[in-house]
């Protein structure tokens, strides 16, 4: 499946460095760093909204580092593999994320999004419903649903999972409206606000054919 990312991100409220000698400073895993993983994962944040990719991953790996059992450490290395295109990389940690954490939603929902990507439609699809079991008003699980309709050609399901993604707040990517429109599908037309990712959750972005 060929997908266009889109990511929608909040800011965090720590600054960005890009001192290469920064990372050498900072203390690693060990007795008493647990306490540093946090900070290192709200830094890589605001690293990956201003686009610099690889200091976010520097700062996630260093979370882990800081402490083996913190979840969103891992979430954040595998977010910025899935939207570099890194999907190996991207489920592999995805699931060492849902080993140490099953509650957040949007691990289920980018794993899902990712083995949708590469194909493993069964599992990719479980882990949609996973994430909507623990949160019914996941606009991008319904909007993944969307993308995997459509790359079927199932118009009807793929009509009834965008317009719940849009009902959700989710922005649909335009070349999967135009797709989804030039196939007869009519969606809802309140698609003009926020999407509901108030965090680091998943890409918007249209299926147009397979890999």
């Amino acid at each position: 499946m060929k997908i266009i990312t889109v990511a929608v991100l909040c800011a965090c409220v720590v600054g960005c460095s890009k001192d290469p000698a920064a990372k050498e400073q900072e203390p690693l895993g060990g007795p008493g760093m647990q306490k540093f993983a946090t900070g290192a994962v709200e830094l890589g944040w605001q690293c990956f909204n201003k686009g610099d990719y690889e200091t976010a991953l520097r700062r996630f790996q260093m979370a882990v580092r800081h402490d083996p059992a913190y979840a969103p450490g891992y979430y954040g290395i595998a977010y910025v593999h899935s939207v570099q295109g890194r999907l190996e990389e991207a489920i592999k940690y995805y699931r060492l994320t849902l080993e140490r954490d099953q509650t957040y939603p949007y691990t289920f929902a980018n794993l899902g999004y990712a083995l949708l990507q590469k194909d493993q439609f069964e599992e990719g699809l479980q882990m949609l419903d996973k994430a909507l079991k623990l949160k019914p008003d996941c606009g991008e699980a319904y909007v993944s649903y969307a993308n995997y309709y459509a790359y079927k050609r199932e118009w009807g399901k793929a009509q009834e999972a965008a317009n719940k993604a849009i009902g959700c707040g989710q922005i649909i990517h335009p070349e999967l409206r135009k797709l989804l429109e030039d196939n007869h599908v009519k969606l809802l037309h309140n698609n003009s606000g926020q999407s509901d990712a108030s965090s680091h959750r998943t890409p918007s972005a249209p299926v147009v054919g397979s890999r």
